[in-house]
């Protein structure tokens, strides 16, 4: 939860709730200071980084909601290693933002000196498309290819993926044969296969459906072994998935693939944390670490109406993350077009600059009651200042305005311009 308290204080008032990642570390995670309405800085403010959290960040573009969610990542990465040891962080990178990380903000190197920092990078692993893999490594960074096993999607994934409902003809003919396939690790030509076997099918759809399997194959993604998940979330590291150059329903299915295999993970270790507890080994290193998800442009996972990857992020991570150790960073320029279970879900709000109607009705339908004014008195305090932000905090039932530390690593997220800055 939000905090401001002495370096001393930190310690003694932080460590009686470090069961779970280990007494005596420190957990907590610097996002900024205090902000006055004269513009004037007050102490730092923090989060409790040894508890789950549903943070959502939301802001109008090109006011800091991605620039935010980058200093919550930094912040994760500079965790002491005892802490950080049963972390993994992993980030859904839907623009291709996040591999600037790995290279330190020199030009922001005036603005860390004023707030006693200095410039540094993270080492992230990043994973992206075959394309873009080749890309990255061209400019020295260690990128890896992602990829998915075709047997973790379902029948009902693929067809989602495929814009296709199961009652009719085509997807009738997907899922007999992906259920022709359950318990194999088969590739997309083995699927293609058994369709053109299948003799309760027309031609006309067996042809439209082996189609759909050939496009599935051009996108280089989907392959006999793929990544297992221990592969994606690794303890003590950040791990970066850019899914910029996959289409919308893609992405979705992607996320709701890992989430749910993040949650079945953790649900099976939390009750070996329980069992390491009672016979007192609750200082061991996890077999699968707690979870950080961060997740740029929510509104694309998360919207109001039907999606896949609401399914499992609201049911499963929202409703039951908090037990099996699961924390979700969510960020979006568009409120309004969140599910009203997300906000209803997250413990502490952190809003820039919001100027639409639309959005700050959203988020006024969701007022704490310890919160005096509306929602949209409150943001005008925010100002038009990039980096301001309101943070609403249910824990300690606090509303305050922030101003956003400077970023440590490179920030990639910044509009384009015709002259260089």
């Amino acid at each position: 939860m939000p905090l401001s308290i002495s370096d001393a204080e930190k310690r003694s008032s932080i460590s009686e709730r470090l069961h779970v990642l280990g007494r005596g570390n420190e957990c907590i995670l610097n996002i900024g200071r205090y902000y006055a309405i004269d513009g004037s800085l007050g102490s730092e403010v923090y989060i409790d980084g040894s508890k789950p959290h549903v943070i959502l960040i939301c802001g109008k573009r090109g006011y800091g909601k991605s620039y935010t969610m980058g200093v919550i990542m930094e912040e994760l990465y500079r965790m002491d290693n005892p802490v950080k040891k049963n972390l993994g962080v992993v980030v859904i990178d839907t623009l291709g933002i996040y591999w600037t990380s790995f290279f330190e903000n020199r030009k922001q190197k005036n603005v860390l000196e004023r707030w006693g920092l200095s410039p540094s990078r993270m080492k992230i692993t990043l994973l992206s498309s075959a394309g873009n893999m080749e890309k990255y490594r061209k400019i020295g960074l260690p990128a890896s290819k992602f990829a998915i096993k075709a047997s973790e999607l379902s029948a009902y994934q693929w067809c989602h993926l495929f814009g296709v409902k199961m009652v009719e003809p085509l997807g009738v003919a997907i899922s007999r044969a992906i259920n022709e396939l359950e318990g194999k690790n088969y590739s997309l030509e083995e699927v293609v296969e058994c369709i053109r076997n299948d003799g309760s099918s027309s031609d006309h759809v067996k042809g439209a459906c082996e189609n759909f399997f050939r496009m599935a194959s051009s996108w280089n993604l989907f392959d006999t072994e793929g990544m297992a998940i221990e592969d994606i979330v690794r303890a003590g590291e950040i791990t970066v998935i850019d899914m910029s150059s996959f289409s919308d329903e893609l992405k979705k299915v992607l996320v709701s693939i890992m989430a749910g295999k993040i949650f079945e993970r953790r649900v099976i270790e939390r009750k070996e944390d329980e069992e390491k507890i009672i016979k007192g080994r609750a200082g061991e290193k996890k077999k699968f670490p707690l979870v950080w998800m961060a997740i740029d442009e929510a509104q694309l996972f998360l919207p109001r109406e039907k999606s896949i990857s609401k399914d499992i992020l609201i049911n499963q991570w929202m409703r039951q993350g908090r037990q099996p150790g699961l924390s979700l960073i969510l960020a979006t320029q568009r409120p309004g077009a969140l599910d009203g279970e997300v906000m209803s879900h997250s413990d502490i709000i952190i809003c820039h600059r919001l100027t639409s109607q639309e959005d700050i009705d959203a988020l006024n339908r969701v007022r704490p009651t310890y919160m005096k004014e509306e929602m949209g008195e409150a943001l005008k305090k925010v100002g038009s200042e990039k980096g301001v932000a309101l943070i609403v905090d249910d824990i300690s039932e606090s509303v305050r305005i922030i101003k956003v530390r400077p970023r440590l690593s490179w920030h990639g997220g910044e509009e384009a311009c015709l002259t260089a800055k």
